[in-house]
């Protein structure tokens, strides 16, 4: 009885903290965008300062991975803007601790508290040249100033992709999209860095077959997350319309036991989903996924986790939707087509398309995005990340562009991939 009282009382305190840190910091807290170089002279995450009141992207900085990058080939034999093929190639997040000293409870069963908020806040990115994972920690006064954690861990596969990071298991997890493929994950250590959990690779064979580099998009990884909950790692691997009959695209769940994530994966595959490139959870039983070959879909998760289509929807005109991201703020999943600068917004508990709009076109088309606050950054085709002012979308006031920031001086747009923000 005791042990239970304790446990809510500390859990409420939290609340009160958590909330006074958001609600009296909104518009005080650094802010960075981020995104790879994916440079095969030596890879670099580049940072971009956001303005707290304009969202607009300044001072970009640069930090060496400590790896190298490489870039798949298209069917041709030659490299394009997406050279990965896929999502998740940075990602961001933050471990929350609390210290509390002191638990008053009154008369009227309120909870007063002095407690200490801290954060380690880390960046985890992909080297897909040297097979490997860097950790980094984020300076919570100038977020653009990342610090190298340990060295750089070997995915003992071959051309990463994507990396996935749960807070609650201190666990990140990479998966390898080359012909040695699979899921790696590692324990996460705020000094020390990235300790190799596993002795192989969790195989992802026969959905992956591929070269190193890949030959895609078709029959490519795609993305790799956690659900909300952090009782199952999620990967994709991408189907291919050009098979006769035509190949579909592969889910793979490995369900988290006693604090690990499992080797064995439950699989799914849905027939009309040719070339999935992942998606995002709305909650713990729902994604919103994005397909090149038709638009979105809204996905159920059973208490099995095997994955089921609940809504089919294709999106007019679209030419190849290939990322996607859900904004609580607006309850709208928001799915950008790479052959144009035309975005889709999704209402995620229907599948219904609430909207459609676009940027100028000579601003570039759309190959990776991210959401803070109310600004959309746009990593663009051009080498440059576009800033989309998306406050009162959901009131009818359209979106629109408020900058165009030129990073082509870093690289072309091929060696750009992933796009994050902080915090999260």
């Amino acid at each position: 009885m005791h042990l239970s009282l304790s446990v809510s009382l500390i859990a409420s305190a939290f609340t009160l903290v958590s909330s006074r840190a958001v609600n009296g910091g909104r518009n005080t807290r650094p802010r960075a965008a981020y995104t790879l170089d994916n440079d095969a002279a030596g890879a670099a995450i580049v940072a971009l300062d956001i303005g707290l009141d304009d969202g607009k992207l300044y001072s970009p900085v640069r930090t060496s991975t400590g790896g190298v990058g490489r870039l798949g080939n298209t069917a041709t034999g030659s490299s394009g803007p997406d050279g990965l093929f896929g999502q998740s190639a940075v990602v961001v997040s933050e471990d929350v601790r609390y210290s509390v000293s002191a638990l008053v409870i009154s008369s009227l069963s309120r909870v007063g508290e002095e407690a200490d908020r801290s954060c380690l806040k880390y960046l985890f990115t992909v080297n897909p040249g040297s097979n490997t994972v860097s950790m980094f920690s984020i300076n919570k006064d100038d977020p653009t100033d990342l610090c190298l954690v340990g060295e750089p861990a070997s995915t003992l596969g071959e051309f990463p992709t994507s990396v996935a990071y749960s807070s609650h298991l201190k666990t990140v997890c990479a998966v390898s999209g080359g012909a040695i493929n699979g899921v790696t994950c590692f324990s996460v250590d705020h000094e020390k860095g990235l300790t190799l959990l596993d002795q192989q690779p969790r195989s992802m064979s026969p959905a992956l077959m591929q070269t190193t580099p890949p030959v895609g998009p078709p029959g490519t990884s795609s993305d790799l997350f956690f659900n909300p909950s952090s009782t199952a790692l999620f990967g994709v691997v991408k189907g291919d319309p050009g098979t006769s009959p035509a190949t579909a695209s592969t889910w793979f769940a490995w369900p988290v036991v006693d604090g690990k994530v499992s080797t064995t994966a439950v699989i799914s595959q849905i027939p009309d989903l040719l070339v999935n490139f992942g998606g995002n959870f709305v909650n713990d039983d729902t994604i919103a996924s994005i397909d090149a070959s038709f638009g979105v879909a809204i996905l159920k998760v059973s208490p099995t986790f095997q994955i089921t289509e609940e809504v089919h929807t294709v999106v007019p005109g679209q030419v190849a939707i290939c990322w996607g991201a859900y904004a609580p703020r607006f309850e709208t999943f928001y799915a950008p087509d790479t052959g144009s600068t035309v975005v889709t917004e999704i209402d995620p508990a229907t599948g219904a398309i609430k909207e459609q709009w676009s940027y100028d076109p000579s601003a570039g088309n759309p190959f990776d995005f991210a959401i803070d606050r109310t600004w959309m950054y746009v990593l663009t085709g051009n080498a440059s990340v576009v800033v989309i002012d998306l406050e009162g979308s959901n009131h009818g006031k359209v979106p629109y562009l408020v900058q165009n920031l030129d990073i082509s001086e870093g690289g072309s747009k091929k060696m750009y991939q992933g796009m994050a923000t902080y915090p999260k």
